[in-house]
């Protein structure tokens, strides 16, 4: 129970690529970096990150 195999970090790798690369588009098409994506895939953390984004001067705004 201590560790996690092979397969659990593949099953967590192929979790991230789904929910981490529509999230990339939309935060690209946003004009926001991609590196947000690590917020929104961290609990409690993304929460905060909607709060921001939702609030904050969008860079498609200011063109």
């Amino acid at each position: 129970m201590g560790t996690f195999s092979v397969w659990h970090w593949a099953i967590v790798g192929v979790v991230l690529i789904i929910l981490g690369y529509p999230v990339a588009r939309i935060l690209k098409r946003l004009g926001f970096s991609r590196g947000w994506v690590v917020v929104a895939v961290i609990p409690y953390v993304n929460i905060v990150g909607l709060w921001v984004l939702a609030f904050v001067k969008w860079p498609v705004e200011r063109r």
